[in-house]
């Protein structure tokens, strides 16, 4: 039977690969956000030179979007619950605490926040009568109104929220003087694993400790707790102390060199498929550039996370 430790790290990794699902059904093109801003896309279609129409409309996709997002944040706070329950029975040390039943209203009022700014900027250009094509979009350009900025932000929260859930769960009844417990880093190892998640895989701190970061993608330097960077797939685990120097943590620390030099997945898939639909490699560059650099993952949401953890 696998010891304390190795159960912790599997544990981890369920919830990582939960969240992947719950993340895939989000971005999924059946979801309730890509139905709700397709539904305003058409409600806005031809009615963009009246301020009043679109002040509905927008009205109605931040409802939409709020109801969504509450569906989706609650399921992140029970993956995290899930994984303080299997920590706390590997351990012995019974059922999980409850967590700050605001956690999830945190994370809605960020991504409405959010939401706010493109609908105010929709709506001052609707106003303007600047033209549709700049709100809704057209063949050649992508308007104010989509859905990839909340998407982001939403993902964020939700692995941001698992493992706050996780560590509301644990930390009284893992941090007593009984039993005394560190926190590890623990990333999915694969060939799309980031070179920063590579870099932070095993590591270990203190409750009120910083992971540090090096690599790239990165948020920062020093973090409290994943998401490190877009994508992430890391989780934490809850270990006691005297499990700090096992075999367990060499090996993960080996695993993450090993992954480190073998080389990434060719792009040459990449560019087969944009010489089909008749796109260079430069402009599946730009292109990719373009995304990162119109979408980032909101600071304030971010800085919100790490007060919540502290």
């Amino acid at each position: 039977m696998p010891d304390p430790h190795e159960r912790s790290i599997a544990s981890a990794l369920k919830s990582v690969q939960r969240l992947k699902k719950l993340t895939d059904r989000m971005r999924g093109m059946n979801s309730a956000i890509h139905r709700a801003y397709r539904t305003v896309l058409r409600a806005l279609k031809g009615n963009t030179d009246n301020p009043a129409i679109v002040t509905d409309a927008l009205i109605t996709l931040e409802d939409s979007i709020r109801a969504a997002a509450a569906v989706f944040y609650d399921d992140a706070l029970a993956v995290g619950m899930a994984q303080a329950q299997r920590d706390l029975v590997i351990y012995g040390l019974g059922e999980p605490d409850n967590v700050d039943p605001n956690n999830a209203n945190l994370a809605i009022a960020s991504t409405i926040g959010l939401l706010h700014s493109q609908n105010e900027q929709a709506l001052s250009i609707a106003r303007l009568d600047l033209g549709e094509e700049y709100i809704i979009g057209d063949a050649s350009r992508k308007g104010i109104i989509q859905p990839a900025p909340i998407l982001s932000e939403m993902s964020f929260w939700l692995t941001s929220l698992s493992v706050l859930s996780y560590e509301q769960g644990t930390k009284r009844k893992m941090s007593e003087p009984e039993t005394e417990s560190v926190r590890q880093a623990v990333a999915q190892i694969d060939e799309h694993t980031t070179q920063t998640c590579l870099n932070v895989h095993g590591q270990i701190v203190g409750w009120n400790e910083n992971f540090h970061l090096t690599g790239t993608p990165r948020y920062a330097d020093d973090m409290f707790d994943p998401p490190f960077h877009r994508g992430c797939r890391t989780a934490i685990a809850n270990l006691l102390i005297e499990l700090v120097d096992d075999d367990v943590t060499a090996g993960m620390r080996d695993d993450a060199i090993e992954q480190g030099k073998k080389p990434k997945p060719s792009t040459m898939v990449g560019r087969a498929h944009y010489k089909v639909v008749g796109k260079s490699v430069q402009q599946f560059r730009a292109g990719r550039w373009h995304r990162y650099k119109t979408y980032p993952t909101n600071l304030a949401a971010r800085s919100a996370a790490a007060r919540l953890n502290k």
